[in-house]
Formats: C-alpha cells, structure tokens, sequence
C-alpha cells in the first residue's frame, strides 16, 4: 500500500464522519425544539437523515472504488483503501452517531439548547427571516437565471488555468528545500546539466558493417544538437581502461547513448523535450544513415512519460464511471433522471474551476514548475464523489418540501434550514483535509489546497447558490421522469386503532 494512502485515509475518515454527524446533529436539533423527548427526536432524525447519509456514503464508496479501473497499480491501492475509510465511516455515521444523541440528549448542545427552548413555540426558529427572504428572492427565476450565468462564468474563469496544468514526479523537487537528497540534486544541476541525475538510455540496433561507426557518431552529434538536449555520451567518447564494449557492443551490431536533458529528469519539461525527440528519432536515424536500425528508448524520464500518459487516459476511464455510478445513486434517490444531469454537471465544473485555482496558485504563484501527477486525478475523483453528498442534503431537503409545496416555495423553506449543515459540514471537511499541508511534501501541500478550496466551492457557491438556481430554472422538469410524492395533510392522516 503506498505510503501516500495513510494521511488521506485519516483526513478521509475525520471528514466524512464529522460532515454525517452534523446532518444527523442538525435534524435532532430540530426535533428536540419541537418538543419531543431525546429518544423520540433521536428516533424520528435517524428515519429523516439516514437515507440522505446512506446515499451519500454509498456514493462515495463508490465513486473512490472506481478507482481500480485505473492502468496504473497505484490507484489500485489508492481505490480499496479510499473506499473501505468511506464504508467505515458510513457504518460508524449511521449507528454510532444516532446512539449517542439518544442516550446524551440536548446536553450535546449545551449552551445552545437550553430547556426554556424546547417546544412547539420553537419549530420554525431553524432559519431567520432575513435568510428565508433572501432565499425566496435568489429563488426567482430572474434572479436565478442570473445567478447559473454568473456562477457558471466564475467557475469557467477559474478552470481556465487547466490549459497551461502541467503534470509531473516530484520525488526529489517536492521535497524540503533542507533535505540532503533536494541539495544534492540541485547542486548537481548546477555543476553539470539537472539531467545528469538519470540520463536517457538510447539503444541502437542493425547490421554491422564499415560504415557503421562512422553513422553512430554522426548521430550522436545529431541528437546533441536537439532541443531540450544538454549532452550527449555515446560511441564518439573513449575512455582509458573502460570495457571495449561500454557503448558499442563487440560485433557493432548494436550501440546505445546517454542523453542528458537540460531539465530535471523527472520533471514536465524533460518529459517534453523526451516526447519530442522520440517523435523525431526515426527521421535522425535516417539522417545518420542508420534508416533500417532498430531504436529504443529508457530511463526514468521515458518512465515519467508513460506514467503520466497513462494518468491521462485513466482519467477518462475512471471519471466515466465514477460519473456513471453518482448518476445512478442520485437518480434512485431523487427518482429523477433531470436533476442529476445537472447536478452532475455542477460537480465536474467545481472540479475543473478548482484544478484551475491550483494551478494558478502553484505553478504560476509559487513558481513551481509543474503539479504531482495523481494529485488532480485522486483528488477529482475524491471531489465529485463528495460533491454529491451535499447534492444529496440539498436536493433532499428541497425533494420533501416539494411535497407540500410548489417549487420556488421549496427552494425559499428548504435551503434556509439546510444552509446552517451544510456550512459547517463544509467547513469541517475542508479543514480537515487542509491538514494534509503540514506533511512536508508538495504532494500533500497541493492536495491539501485542491481538497480545501474544492469543498469551499462546493459549499457557498455550487450547493449555496449554483444548484437551488438552477432547480428554480428548470422547475418541474427536474423531477422527469418521476413525480414527488405529496404527503398527506394531518386531517387526511387516519386514527391509529
């Protein structure tokens, strides 16, 4: 299991169960307020929140298990682990949590409750009037229209710093400037070329022949001539007391080079400059008349490359099915299949708004040359499933007031009460992922930020602002092809017998 997994599993788990806990400590509140008895109020949020928080879990679980569909063997660790802290904390959330607020009772708000509160007088003090008319003015379809634009456009802005995202191992730039294995590299930099650290292993193959010594030099001076190249050691070098077949094998038939980058090996621009002279190693083996050669190409940076290639297309595979597994938890919960398009397509725009802010702050703010390659697609994946568990509060509380009430009604009682859960929830989850920071890594200090201002996005302006916006705009459409269930009024409520 990578190393990397512990810190996150621990920010994971803190997360999660203290955002669950919040939803089941803010639907107790209420019922305690409206007068029932701690077992009563316990009883009655445990049957309103659990399948708002079973659904969320089971979200994440997934989401963070579809992981293993990856190519590369590191999210295949990085998947199970993800998904087995997500199932615990479920488990814990859903059993745990209820328990203790029924033996505790409203002593687990003091001061906030105190018992002069409790009663039906205090059912509807949940949301100030100042919110419930600020909610019903956002929740007008002019200003709701307004509101998806401008959001939209600021979450547009932000993912445009996408375009210049460059991805990269930072196993010796990502550490302590004051680390011995940082200073040594850098020196070594400075005295010869940043590539020096781990050359790339060129390897030539063909028929012997007269010639052939002649057209290895001559490739040798072609390749030290290319761009992103700093040196170049191969057959044209002689050392005293070196074996005659250091470079050149005894029958000529084969032949390899060290290519030394002018960047470090493992970093985005030796990645570059690598990609570009294995595209244009076919037409130099021509131009050295080595044409029928066989040629091959190896080291760490050759390695980088196919690491982040295949991130790449991983991306794709995993986020098709981590999208694919939210749509159908989300449909089966709001029994809509309109809603969770949109809903959706929140998400992957707070993520991609988010990746934008990253590189912004680090590459062009802090002046690092490039971000820690999994570090955007383990924390997307991390992001949309997340993202959903808010889709799920939201939506859910906005999905029961439709029931007695017309849409922009809802929207204008709803989000109200749910505003108050849904901070603090966000907050403690972006704090506790902010934690990550103080391992002393880039890694960990860019997950750490990317987790932190993603949830924050998700919190005050896709959840706040974004998705009650656009449930007011599309009205009635959101629940097709289901229909919310009107629940009865109390008269219509037969006697028990």
């Amino acid at each position: 299991v990578p190393e990397e997994v512990e810190p996150l599993v621990v920010a994971l788990t803190l997360g999660i169960v203290t955002d669950y806990a919040v939803f089941y400590l803010a639907g107790y509140r209420r019922r305690l307020l409206e007068g029932l008895d701690r077992v009563e109020a316990a009883r009655a949020a445990t049957i309103r929140v659990t399948p708002i928080v079973a659904t969320a879990g089971l979200i994440v679980v997934a989401g963070t298990a579809a992981l293993l569909v990856g190519e590369l063997e590191f999210f295949r660790a990085f998947g199970p682990a993800l998904a087995l802290t997500a199932a615990v904390s479920l488990v814990v959330s859903v059993t745990l949590v209820p328990a203790l607020l029924a033996m505790v009772g409203q002593r687990i708000f003091w001061p906030g409750v105190r018992a002069e509160q409790l009663g039906p007088t205090s059912a509807d003090g949940f949301s100030s009037p100042v919110r419930e008319a600020g909610a019903r003015f956002v929740s007008s379809l002019p200003v709701s229209v307004v509101l998806v634009v401008l959001c939209s456009g600021l979450l547009v802005l932000a993912a445009t710093g996408i375009s210049h995202t460059k991805l990269a191992f930072r196993l010796i730039t990502g550490l302590p400037s004051d680390t011995e294995q940082r200073r040594a590299a850098e020196a070594a930099g400075l005295g010869f070329a940043p590539g020096v650290l781990a050359p790339t292993v060129l390897l030539v193959e063909g028929d012997t022949g007269r010639e052939r010594r002649a057209a290895l030099v001559r490739l040798e001076e072609t390749l030290a001539e290319e761009e992103g190249v700093a040196a170049v050691i191969g057959p044209r070098e002689q050392f005293p007391q070196a074996p005659d077949d250091l470079f050149v094998t005894a029958d000529g038939s084969a032949a390899r080079f060290a290519v030394i980058f002018d960047e470090g090996p493992l970093g985005s621009d030796a990645i570059g400059d690598f990609r570009r002279l294995e595209d244009r190693l076919p037409e130099l083996l021509r131009g050295a008349r080595l044409g029928g050669s066989e040629s091959g190409l190896t080291g760490q940076t050759a390695l980088a490359s196919e690491t982040v290639e295949a991130i790449v297309g991983s991306s794709l595979r995993v986020g098709a099915v981590v999208l694919a597994v939210n749509f159908l938890l989300l449909a089966l919960f709001l029994r809509a299949l309109v809603a969770p398009l949109y809903l959706l397509a929140a998400s992957v725009a707070s993520v991609a708004a988010t990746l934008g802010l990253t590189t912004y702050v680090f590459q062009d703010l802090l002046g690092h040359s490039d971000l820690t390659y999994y570090i955007p697609f383990a924390a997307g994946v991390l992001l949309v499933s997340l993202g959903s568990d808010y889709n799920v509060y939201v939506v859910g509380r906005i999905w029961e007031e439709l029931r007695v009430r017309p849409v922009r009604e809802a929207i204008a009682v709803a989000i109200p009460r749910a505003s108050k859960a849904i901070s603090v929830a966000g907050i403690a989850l972006a704090l506790s992922f902010a934690v990550l920071a103080i391992v002393p890594l880039d890694a960990f200090r860019e997950l750490a930020f990317m987790m932190s201002v993603g949830v924050l996005l998700e919190t005050f302006l896709v959840r706040t602002l974004l998705i009650p916006a656009l449930i007011s705009v599309f009205g009635g459409t959101s629940t097709w092809p289901g229909r919310v269930r009107r629940r009865p009024e109390p008269d219509e409520v037969a006697e028990p017998t």
